[in-house]
């Protein structure tokens, strides 16, 4: 971060992230503020003691603007800040008090002829630092205030008893100093505050674009590249959410395996490029031919996998005829089939039953299967359903 005499430069931030810190910061700044308030208050009041030490001539004037405004002034800050109000403008409001403060103890210096009010206001680098510290307000207000305080106390300084032009440049050789440094303070503060506020919105994009991240390498763990259905770790999931979250629908189950028929043939015949979009067209087609609450996966190679939980029996030929005749009405040609079919089909096993266990899936798979391989042996482009050992089948 650049430098200007040894000073960080402040951070830029858009109107609208400028805004984000302010809202972020508003609780702490409104406890800090409101404690800030209530010590000030306390110290001025105790000044009272001061007055009746070094300024007897005016202890009435002093008790009248301490104890009779500044007190029920700042009394009502306290309520103000106490309530639901924009922290802007409860800074300022402090910042305001402040300054009224300063002015009625000018009131009261300038009205004694006391001696020791030359000394007395030394004081006035306490309401500097009121100002540009205590009240905790952004580096701007705070040096407009400082600004103000300064043109205030140094137009009252010409009215104290026995003041001259050497006592005020002693007075500017202590007030200056405290002036800049308070300044400088909240110049840092502010600075710091910033920087922080910034870093931790970083740190929170970063997180999100992480998150993100991760859940699109979650997403990409369990969906097949080629064809973006689910993988086999995908279907795991999905089993793995049947048997924990779903035990009911578990208990009823239509599990279907598709294989696209002399696929090999294909892939040798037109490349592996055109294998490829052969794969994604018949994903493609499966997909609109289930039900969207059926989860469709590709299990290996050309292999598909279907599983519909909560599904009756019955439904498994109507699913399965669905899935043969949406790849058929594709038209792919395949002229290398070695058949009577001149276009890409899919043969399909289906079966029914329970997937509460991890051996109940596969004990339908092995069903499946067998059911898948009964259909290829029938001549292809057709499906079975396999219940219970029994075995339904058509041929297209």
């Amino acid at each position: 971060m650049m430098r200007w005499l040894g000073l960080p430069a402040r951070p830029w931030l858009t109107p609208e992230q400028y805004a984000a810190f302010l809202e972020d910061r508003a609780p702490l700044r409104s406890r800090m503020l409101r404690a800030a308030v209530l010590c000030v208050l306390i110290f001025y009041l105790t000044c009272f003691l001061f007055d009746l030490w070094l300024l007897g001539d005016v202890t009435v004037l002093s008790a009248t603007l301490r104890f009779g405004l500044v007190l029920p002034i700042a009394i009502g800050l306290l309520i103000y800040i106490a309530g639901n109000h924009p922290i802007e403008k409860k800074e300022i409001a402090a910042i305001l008090v402040a300054l009224f403060a300063n002015v009625c103890w000018c009131v009261i210096l300038v009205s004694s002829e006391s001696p020791g009010v030359l000394t007395y206001f030394y004081a006035a680098a306490s309401f500097q630092m009121a100002i540009t510290i205590a009240a905790a307000s952004p580096f701007r207000p705070a040096m407009r205030a400082s600004i103000f305080t300064f043109c205030l106390n140094y137009s009252a300084i010409w009215f104290l008893q026995g003041a001259t032009p050497s006592y005020v440049v002693q007075h500017l050789a202590v007030y200056m100093p405290t002036l800049i440094m308070t300044l400088l303070v909240s110049y840092q503060l502010e600075v710091e505050a910033l920087t922080s506020h910034r870093q931790m919105q970083e740190n929170e994009a970063l997180k999100r674009e992480l998150s993100r991240q991760n859940k699109d390498l979650a997403r990409l763990s369990v969906t097949d590249p080629l064809t973006r259905l689910a993988n086999r770790r995908g279907t795991e999931m999905e089993l793995m959410r049947l048997m924990t979250d779903m035990p009911d629908k578990a208990r009823s189950v239509v599990l279907l395996v598709a294989d696209v028929d002399h696929f090999k043939a294909y892939n040798d015949a037109y490349g592996h490029g055109a294998g490829d979009d052969c794969l994604k067209r018949v994903a493609r087609a499966m997909r609109r031919s289930l039900p969207i609450e059926a989860h469709l996966a590709r299990h290996g190679g050309e292999e598909f996998l279907a599983i519909l939980s909560g599904a009756d029996s019955e439904l498994a030929p109507t699913l399965a005829e669905g899935l043969r005749r949406a790849v058929r009405q594709l038209g792919v040609a395949h002229g290398f089939t070695g058949d009577r079919n001149c276009y890409v089909t899919i043969s399909v096993g289906a079966v029914c039953g329970t997937i509460q266990t991890e051996g109940d899936f596969e004990r339908l798979m092995d069903k499946a299967d067998r059911a898948l391989y009964a259909a290829k042996a029938d001549g292809r482009n057709t499906w079975r359903v396999n219940i219970d050992d029994e075995a339904e089948r058509v041929v297209a």
